[in-house]
């Protein structure tokens, strides 16, 4: 008897809940939506079909497009006019939520009406038209598709609004077509100098060395080199050996000069001239290392070098420290003058053909919101890199703001045609799924549809869709991740089963 009764207590259940189901059905059925656009604003309403002479609810959210947020304030006017006949008006103070209208409305008279809602322009102002709202006689069913139609997703206006979220119809315009690669931005060869000590000695702690970062001026003093302990080197010695190589120098050319008078007078042979040219060549070469290394330092006294600043610029790398002893050759410094860099870049050698019908590029680097461009090409490389399979590219970027830092890495992509009148989504409207591409579509205010597209050229944040939307189609353009996950959960909900 117990598992008698516990049968028909089932049934009971099951049967209740079908009943339950079947009635939601039914109200969903009966129940018409209806979603408008103007240049302003978006109108889902919602409403049980009216009945000639009785009140019927009617639902209406209110979006404006400029934000995509609810209208919080001001009153609605409603205008139901029908084909024959003087209209009825009805005057909505406020949203009774933000966003949410509500309206009991008796309208004396079957047939279709045509429905005006025109806000009062307290915080927003717009006039929204709906041509065609049918009203029933009693026990009258509703015209098939009478019910406004809808997607597979639903997400609600309250969710739609409370996060940022924004639906708009994909536009046309002229696009670029780009081929993109990654890049580094660094030193111009002739931009960096390194500074090194000319003699053996020590780095003084007379005079601080200059930190990483500081900018310096060409012939500042940017290091102090005493002499060392043993008595050789120093300036001293410098300037000895510089003294005497030059006295070579001008000997050697009155060696020459007096040959080639000889010569020229037919009295030495020619083989003395070449003796008296080779020596004044060799003497000349002595002396053009001691006059550089001259004029990269000056004398202090008691045998001190001041080391020089050979080109204005910022220290990027200091390799010594204060009383450290140095060897003759020894860098010390290195300066960069970031005034101008180089943007060096790597092409890869599918898009070599591609890339080469025109170098026009524009760059971003992380940390920066701007994008930048070039001034001029430098180079093209004739060999590829054969590790990453790259074509080496340099361009010319000025920098006199200072704020393009050497070595960092930039997204580059070089301009290689255009296309006119394109349709096109912000990137931000595209979901990745498997190496296919999707958009989601709004039929309706709360509904939505997955849609896969195919996709062209990218440029300034827009993406091309060369097939699988229509202009006049809305598509959601930013929040698309939020109906994506709507519709995971409803995918979980259906594989779970309805709750009872």
């Amino acid at each position: 008897m117990r598992y008698i009764a516990f049968l028909l207590f089932v049934a009971v259940i099951v049967t209740g809940c079908s009943s339950k189901q079947k009635a939601v059905e039914v109200e969903e059925k009966e129940r018409v939506s209806k979603t408008v656009w103007t240049a302003k604003s978006e109108l889902f309403m919602e409403y049980d079909p009216p009945v000639a002479g009785e009140k019927a609810g009617f639902l209406f959210h209110l979006t404006r497009l400029s934000d995509f947020k609810p209208v919080t304030e001001g009153g609605l006017k409603l205008v139901f006019t029908p084909a024959s006949g003087e209209p009825s008006t009805f005057t909505l103070p406020s949203p009774a939520r933000p966003g949410i209208f509500k309206a009991e409305v008796t309208l004396a008279n079957p047939g279709i009406y045509s429905l005006k809602l025109i806000t009062d322009g307290n915080g927003f102002g717009d006039e929204i038209s709906v041509p065609e709202v049918q009203v029933l006689n009693k026990g009258e069913k509703p015209a098939d598709g009478h019910a406004g139609g809808g997607g597979a997703i639903a997400y609600l206006k309250e969710q739609q609004w409370g996060v940022d979220f924004m639906v708009a119809p994909p536009i046309k315009k002229d696009m670029g077509s780009f081929v993109t690669a990654t890049g580094e931005l660094v030193p111009i060869s002739s931009a960096e100098a390194t500074v090194a000590a000319p003699l053996s000695g020590i780095i003084s702690t007379a005079k601080q060395l200059p930190f990483v970062g500081k900018k310096v001026a060409k012939g500042e003093v940017v290091a102090l080199i005493d002499p060392p302990i043993r008595p050789e080197g120093g300036i001293g010695q410098l300037s000895a050996a510089y003294a005497e190589t030059k006295n070579r120098v001008a000997l050697a050319q009155k060696e020459y000069d007096r040959a080639k008078r000889l010569y020229d007078a037919k009295i030495a042979p020619q083989k003395r001239i070449e003796e008296a040219e080779l020596s004044l060549a060799s003497a000349r070469a002595a002396l053009e290392p001691l006059e550089k290394a001259i004029g990269s330092v000056n004398g202090e006294g008691n045998g001190r070098i001041a080391l020089l600043a050979p080109m204005n610029g910022t220290v990027v790398e200091v390799t010594a420290g204060a009383g450290r002893g140095v060897e003759a050759g020894q860098p010390i410094l290195r300066i960069v003058n970031t005034g101008t860099l180089w943007l060096k870049i790597n092409v890869p050698a599918t898009e070599i053909g591609a890339a080469a019908k025109s170098l026009n590029a524009t760059f971003t680097v992380a940390g920066l919101p701007d994008q930048f461009k070039p001034s001029r090409l430098v180079s093209v490389g004739d060999m590829l890199e054969p590790q990453t399979r790259t074509l080496p590219v340099l361009f010319e970027v000025p920098n006199s703001s200072g704020r393009l830092k050497v070595g960092l890495f930039a997204n580059v992509a070089i301009r290689t045609g255009s296309v006119a009148g394109a349709l096109a989504v912000p990137r931000d409207a595209l979901i990745e799924d498997e190496g296919r591409w999707f958009v989601f579509v709004q039929p309706s205010g709360e509904a939505f549809d997955r849609r896969e597209v195919k996709i062209g050229v990218e440029d300034a944040g827009f993406i091309q869709i060369t097939g699988g939307l229509n202009s006049d189609e809305r598509v959601v353009t930013r929040g698309a991740y939020y109906v994506k996950q709507a519709e995971s959960a409803a995918k979980g909900g259906a594989d779970q089963g309805n709750a009872h």
